[in-house]
């Protein structure tokens, strides 16, 4: 079953990546954003405020185990995003989000500046929801990128003032891993304008789970 899965989300992430993610990099003029990750080999924090529609301001920590060239790999950093273009459908919305960021990293060979750039595209009808998510980590002694996709489905249409529930396969690469294959996930996804959940496992029953908050 676990061979099945994993094969599936490597087709799923071919099909996002042809297509033109809701915790975006950037939120509404004004909107503050605290946003909480963890995975069986990754936690990540962060804070983002947007003074525009067009793009935001970020600082956080994340810490990925299990790396080939750095180990365990520690990132305090400062970031900077931007929307890079937003296509609005009749009846769905795309987009894509691009940011450059620095910081602090500490791995097992010393600490130092790293520097990180990643891109964001995802497409969304009341139904259907897909994203790809790449970022590239770089510093002395180690280059390491993630890779993210995801598709979801809505067994109801959701509404702006109603729970939405997303049931949401994820297929999840690190290139400077150890072990560098994809790993599946599934998770259930409950959201509101405000708020964000995630719960869920890996493919190998471990718990994933994201919150975030919008204000």
């Amino acid at each position: 079953m676990n061979v099945y899965l994993t094969r599936g989300l490597q087709a799923l992430a071919l099909f996002t990546l042809s297509l033109p993610v809701l915790a975006r990099p950037v939120s509404y003029a004004g909107g503050h954003m605290f946003m909480a990750d963890h995975g069986p080999d990754m936690d990540a924090l962060s804070y983002t405020y947007s003074p525009s529609s067009r793009w935001s301001a970020s600082v956080g920590a994340l810490r990925v185990d299990e790396l080939a060239h750095s180990g365990r790999f520690d990132l305090e950093y400062v970031r900077a995003s931007r929307l890079l273009h937003r296509w609005n459908l009749p009846s769905a919305q795309a987009n894509a989000f691009g940011w450059v960021g620095l910081g602090n990293a500490r791995t097992e060979s010393g600490s130092g500046l790293a520097r990180h750039v990643g891109v964001q595209l995802d497409y969304e009808t009341r139904r259907i929801y897909t994203s790809f998510v790449s970022e590239l980590h770089e510093g002395v002694g180690y280059s390491n990128r993630f890779d993210t996709a995801a598709i979801g489905w809505a067994p109801y249409a959701h509404d702006v003032d109603r729970v939405a529930t997303w049931i949401v396969l994820k297929g999840q690469r690190s290139s400077g891993a150890i072990d560098d294959s994809v790993k599946p996930s599934a998770v259930l996804r409950l959201f509101t304008t405000r708020w964000w959940l995630e719960v869920g496992a890996d493919g190998d029953g471990r718990p994933v789970a994201n919150v975030m908050l919008n204000l």
